[in-house]
């Protein structure tokens, strides 16, 4: 039945060229031609403006578009925007996230990411966010580059806002229950909202989801080759990721009066899955994949495993043996539990042509693993980690609409936050007996920040059409963090000592500039051209590992600049059927930040270091077009170029060779420091070509009934996947193709969807690094995306 649906979706497909399809409503479609698309409104720049007149390059996705493509996590909302790419990253930072290529690995917690994700206005930095899944959303809004200016560090590349859905005046509820073939998914989502009272009303959204997931291992009982166990676990868990999830919000809206409102969301998030990092897999290359011969430790074969990426792993569980006296080891069965826990109050006081908006944000999360990182049958190597995250913020702004041509906005903003971070590898089931346990290394961790900023924005109309603004935001970002190794085993002494805890402070102060100019001749063409800068905070490595000889030196980095221009224009054309617009952009980042794998062993670890610089320039464009009453085309295209203009000591790839460019410009002959030249070379994560073509048919085929078909095609050209540029790391060029096949009665009581997601299958990966451990130059770990997706939905509206 699955491989039916496939084809009938993918017949639907044919229908249509493919797009991202952005649903509409049927009043839009009978609407009159002057405009015939939703006034689609966005807040850029803290205010509401509408998606024609802000001077910003932005994509918004409303929540129609993101139920018809399955975007039920930022993972798969990134397939919707333009040069975006979001993938899980296991513990460190927990996301890889990107916007023109510009982004941060996953591997250090000590990492801020490049794209802030901001959550009904409070701002997030850390890259776990994305394991919170997306339910009962207004509209998500993508800003590409630097947006220091409104949003503050951790933005140069971009940023990902996401709203929910607000509680409503008048009554309104739905419930959608769906079914996901591959996975065996089952899932619903629901929301009811309206007045409470004469000025309160509320909302209540939930979501549930259970799987069994799309991964099986074949892992084989063996005999355990370093002898304290008899045999190995065999195969557990036999697939993954099987998942639990619960996602529930409650919204409160008071209004009591014209100049006052307050409203207030707690949200809740829990997932429970049965494997640390259920989206890697291992692959090879080279004589390797030809002969389909992975290994461990250089010369044992790995039972049951084979060399390609195909949803097929063998891996067993940590003998129980192995995981006693083991904080979060879960007795050596691997699993990931998030859960999250969200509140943010908005305060608004209009006092005449003055605004106050006071933005309260309060999150929690805690997040816990287990995972066998050798990727075979024989578990040599595991790791259990929690990583928690506590964060307070705090913003007010103060804006004036004055009828005069001089308006401002001023604002602060304070957060304080607290990170901790425990990690505990086992490698190679050396027995410690002091600890009385197999653990190389127990490590913890705590990071405590806070941040300060001011910012303040002159608007000034020059004449009716032409608007001048410009400000400036100051920051400044305190870090401490105290690391220290509980306990060392006897195999690793290269290790600082147990108890000797290691205590690094960092301060910074920014100022990020912005100056745009914006030409309006009248309601349907914008045209603007912007300086802007941005930057993600410095601050304090937090490594998987404590060495002996790390120093607090060692652990500081430095920020990330961005500097730049952007020019754009936007069009309403063809007596409102047509919307276009286009932008270009240069941008050049200085200490651009970047970890690489520590290749120099078996206890492989990361580094954090600042890249000298990089130049980041390119076209976006995007056009709508209401082609028929029936008919609505859309596409997009992004093309990028992101590279290094010069990074002479990047890291080299494991077993790198000097004929390779790997070269020691260590002077001393005693001392060994190789480095590769990657000055010219692309960026991690940045395709050249990225492009979107698309849409949405709606026929009358039955009386009384609406019926649509949307597709969705989506291009991306080759890039690089790890950091050190190694051979193994380049993701090849692929396409994607959703498609959404939707019935039911005209008054939208109820509606029955066929979807599908990613119908090509493809399979792609979204960070790489060679796998030391197995002792050959051939074979890599990736994280992967989701693949196809199949679905069938019902949903019904009160």
């Amino acid at each position: 039945m699955n491989r039916r649906l496939v084809y009938l979706l993918c017949g639907a497909a044919l229908v249509l060229p493919g797009g991202n399809a952005m649903a509409q409503s049927s009043d839009t479609r009978d609407a009159a031609s002057n405009d015939v698309f939703d006034e689609i409104v966005v807040t850029a720049r803290k205010r509401d403006e509408t998606l024609q007149n802000v001077p910003v390059a932005v994509t918004a996705i409303g929540s129609e578009s993101l139920s018809d493509n399955l975007a039920q996590d930022l993972t798969k909302l990134a397939e919707l925007a333009p040069q975006v790419s979001v993938g899980e990253g296991g513990s460190g930072t927990g996301a890889v996230i990107s916007i023109r290529g510009i982004s941060s690995s996953s591997s250090d917690a000590g990492f801020d990411q490049s794209v802030l994700v901001e959550m009904d206005g409070v701002p997030f930095s850390r890259g776990t966010i994305i394991g919170a899944r997306l339910f009962d959303v207004a509209n998500v809004q993508v800003l590409a580059g630097p947006q220091a200016l409104f949003f503050g560090k951790n933005s140069p590349a971009g940023v990902i806002s996401i709203n929910s859905a607000d509680p409503t005046s008048t009554f309104e509820a739905y419930a959608k229950a769906g079914y996901e073939f591959t996975a065996d998914q089952y899932y619903t989502e629901s929301a009811i909202s309206g007045p409470l009272t004469d000025t309160l009303s509320g909302r209540v959204a939930l979501r549930t989801s259970t799987q069994k997931g799309w991964t099986r291992n074949y892992a084989p009982v063996v005999p355990d080759i370093f002898g304290a166990a008899t045999t190995t676990t065999g195969a557990i868990p036999k697939r993954m990721p099987a998942s639990d999830e619960l996602a529930a919000r409650v919204s409160l809206l008071w209004e009591p009066s014209d100049s006052f409102s307050a409203k207030f969301k707690y949200t809740i998030n829990s997932v429970e899955t049965n494997t640390g990092n259920g989206n890697t897999e291992p692959y090879c290359i080279g004589d390797t994949l030809a002969a389909n011969a992975p290994v461990i430790v250089g010369v044992v074969p790995s039972p049951g495993a084979d060399c390609y990426a195909d949803r097929r792993t063998s891996h067993a569980a940590a003998a129980p043996i192995y995981a006693r006296n083991a904080r979060f080891a879960n007795g050596g069965r691997p699993y990931n539990d998030r859960l999250f826990h969200f509140a943010v109050l908005e305060l608004q006081k209009s006092f005449g042509n003055l605004e106050l908006t006071s933005n309260t944000g309060y999150y929690d999360e805690d997040f816990k693993l287990m995972n066998v990182t050798d990727w075979s049958a024989y578990a040599t190597i595991w790791a259990a980690a929690r990583y928690q995250y506590e964060l307070f913020t705090q913003e007010l702004r103060l804006a004036s609409d004055f009828d005069g041509p001089l308006n401002f906005m001023v604002g602060g903003y304070y957060e304080h936050s607290k990170r901790p971070f425990d990690n505990v590898p086992e490698i190679f089931h050396v027995y410690n007996p002091d600890a009385d346990n197999y653990i190389s290394a127990d490590m913890s961790s705590v990071t405590k920040g806070n941040y300060y900023s001011a910012f303040a924005e002159l608007t000034l109309d020059i004449t009716p059409q032409l608007e001048l603004s410009g400000g400036a935001r100051w920051s400044r970002d305190e870090k401490k963090m105290r690391q220290v190794n509980l306990s060392v085993g006897p195999a690793w002494q290269q290790l600082r000592a147990p108890g000797d805890p290691l205590y690094v402070d960092y301060s910074d102060n920014h100022i990020s500039p912005e100056v745009t100019l914006t030409y309006r001749p009248n309601a349907n063409h914008t045209a603007y051209v912007a300086y802007k800068t941005g930057y993600k905070a410095g601050g304090i490595s937090n490594p998987f590992l404590l060495n002996a000889t790390d120093t607090a030196d060692d652990l500081l980095f430095r920020p990330e600049i961005a500097e730049g221009f952007e020019v754009g224009y936007k069009a309403t054309l063809a007596g409102g059927t047509l919307r276009f617009d286009i932008n270009a952009y240069t941008y050049k980042y200085d200490d651009l930040q970047v970890v690489s794998a520590d290749n120099s062993g078996i206890l492989q670890d990361f580094n954090l270091t600042n890249a000298a610089a990089s130049r980041v320039k390119g076209i976006q464009a995007s056009a709508n077009w209401q082609a028929t009453d029936a008919l609505r085309l859309h596409g997009n295209l992004g093309l990028n170029s992101a590279k290094y203009t010069k990074y002479d000591n990047a890291q080299c790839f494991a077993f790198q060779t000097e004929a390779q460019g790997c070269v020691d410009i260590d002077p001393d002959p005693n001392v060994t420091f190789r480095v590769q030249d990657l000055s010219g070379k692309r960026l991690i994560r940045a395709p050249k070509l990225t492009f979107t073509i698309g849409g949405e048919y709606q026929p009358q085929l039955i009386s009384g009934w609406d019926t649509s078909i949307s597709a969705s095609g989506a291009y991306t050209s080759s890039y690089q996947a790890t950091t050190d540029n190694a051979p193994g790391g380049v993701q090849k060029s692929y396409w994607l193709l959703n498609a959404a096949l939707k019935v039911g009665p005209e008054d939208g009581s109820y509606e029955f969807a066929l979807i599908g997601r990613n119908l090509t299958d493809s399979y792609y990966k979204l960070q790489a690094f060679a796998w030391t451990a197995a002792g050959n130059p051939d074979q890599y770990v990736a994280f992967w995306n989701r693949p196809r997706e199949v679905v069938i939905q019902a949903t019904a509206r009160f």
